[in-house]
């Protein structure tokens, strides 16, 4: 009895051994998984492209305005209409009033917003809010904003996908 407990052993430890090395396994879809990588990737470039014209359509647009712009993180331009030098900027977590007239870049007005926003609270477009930290309380501005900045792939309410923006603000 012992010695056929030792053999059945045995061979159990044999069969373990000899079972080839063990590593990752392919998937049995691996082809299917391949052609969706490849898709995405197709995709981000041409996202990517899509982001430099909109870059450049909006930096022409700079360079054509008789206004001085200052690029803020997050590729929006803004600019002051209405100066307040002695105001405070809004701070993170504070709300502010804001009136916006959302248009494209060759004047076709979107949206008229007006209502009160959280700094930092993602209530807007990462892009527009950085333009906004930029301005002091009742300030007056434009923002232009390409669309990777602005509404996104998305777009929002009377704003297209993929919609570069000028958007006439004041914050008070």
């Amino acid at each position: 009895m012992k010695r056929i407990l030792c053999y059945i052993l045995l061979m159990l430890a044999f069969a373990a051994c000899h079972r080839g090395p063990v590593g990752p396994q392919r998937p049995a879809n691996r082809e299917g998984q391949s052609r969706r990588d490849s898709d995405l990737i197709t995709m981000l470039q041409v996202n990517e492209r899509m982001a430099a014209e909109a870059d450049r359509e909006v930096l022409n647009y700079v360079l054509a305005d008789s206004l001085t712009y200052a690029q803020c993180q997050q590729g929006a331009w803004v600019t002051r209409t209405t100066s307040m030098p002695d105001h405070e900027q809004p701070k993170m977590g504070e709300p502010v009033q804001l009136e916006m007239l959302i248009k494209t870049l060759d004047g076709q007005l979107l949206r008229d917003v007006a209502g009160e926003f959280t700094i930092g609270k993602g209530e807007l477009p990462l892009g527009i809010e950085y333009a906004i930290r930029e301005l002091r309380r009742d300030e007056s501005g434009i923002i232009l904003a390409p669309w990777h900045a602005a509404f996104g792939v998305d777009g929002d309410e009377n704003i297209g996908p993929y919609t570069n923006v000028r958007i006439e603000l004041t914050i008070h």
